[in-house]
This record gives structure tokens, C-alpha cells and sequence, in this order.
């Protein structure tokens, strides 16, 4: 409510549902897209709970270790993730139907997540990714559109 009395253009939520029971964050979820309909409001929804992001937002983008690695529709996100970490993270999520989650395909990711005080060159993902080739631990790769979506850009030099 502080943060609305000034009516603001855009607002950042911050994990605002952590720890609640799944009825009081979908009470607050709701509210919260009540209030960005009516007040056309910008929502910055920081979260790492994929089911939410997935129900609340529009646009995600995915960062790992502080830089965002991918960014696109809710839509292309989920459905056609395209940089090893979202489509780990992706995979990651619990299926409910067993018979669903026996057909699903597990990505791990292995090793140790390095420090963010002293992140590894190249790309940040470079000690973890299955993709991993020299260039990736040398050169920083940009964002740029690899699937035919110009708004689904991904931060990776071995995805096509």
C-alpha cells in the first residue's frame, strides 16, 4: 500500500509471495494483477518460483549469477526455452503425474555454483553448461535473437 499511494508507474515485488501458503499467494497474486490492470501499472516481479512467473508475467527474463542469460515472452520462455540454464531451471520444476514426469527429460546441472565476488571470464555459466566449448571461456556472449523471435533473446554462443 506504501509503495501505491504515490501512484507510481512502475513497481518492483521483490519475492512478495515467499513463504506464504499457496491461498494467501494467490490472493496476493490476484491482487496484484487487479492492481497493475487498473492503475496501468508496470509490474518488475523478482521471483524464483517458476510457477508464479509463469501465472503473473508477460515478459521474464532469467538470470543466473547476476546477468540475465535469456529474455522473452512468458510464452517463449516456457515453451521453447532456449539457454541450457532456463531449460534446466525449466526441467527442474515438479510434475505431479507420474507418468508425465517419467517421460520428461532431467537436465542437471552439475558442479559448484561459482562466487558471484569472483565470477569465471567468459560466460558465467561456462563451469556448469553441458554446451561448453573454449570460446565460452573466453569471450562474454551478448544477447541477441537466436530462434527467429526478436523478442526472445538469449546470452549464449552455442545455441542456434
Amino acid at each position: 500500500a506504501r509503495a501505491l499511494v504515490l501512484d507510481p508507474k512502475i513497481l518492483i515485488a521483490d519475492e512478495p509471495t515467499s513463504s506464504l501458503d499457496v491461498s494467501v499467494q494467490a490472493q496476493i497474486l490476484n491482487l496484484l494483477k487487479q492492481i497493475q490492470k487498473e492503475r496501468n501499472l508496470s509490474l518488475v516481479f523478482i521471483s524464483h518460483n517458476l510457477a508464479v512467473v509463469r501465472y503473473l508475467c508477460d515478459r521474464v527474463a532469467v538470470m543466473y549469477l547476476g546477468k540475465i542469460v535469456e529474455t522473452g515472452t512468458g510464452q517463449a520462455i516456457f515453451s521453447q526455452p532456449q539457454h541450457p540454464y532456463t531449460q534446466a531451471l525449466i526441467a527442474a520444476v515438479p510434475i505431479p503425474d507420474p507418468a508425465r514426469y517419467r517421460l520428461g527429460e532431467k537436465r542437471v546441472v552439475r558442479g559448484e555454483l561459482p562466487s558471484p565476488l569472483n565470477p569465471p571470464t567468459g560466460c558465467a555459466f561456462n563451469t556448469r553448461c553441458p554446451l561448453v566449448v573454449d570460446r565460452c571461456r573466453k569471450d562474454t556472449p551478448v544477447l541477441e535473437q537466436k530462434n527467429g523471435d526478436p523478442s526472445h533473446l538469449v546470452s549464449c554462443w552455442e545455441v542456434k
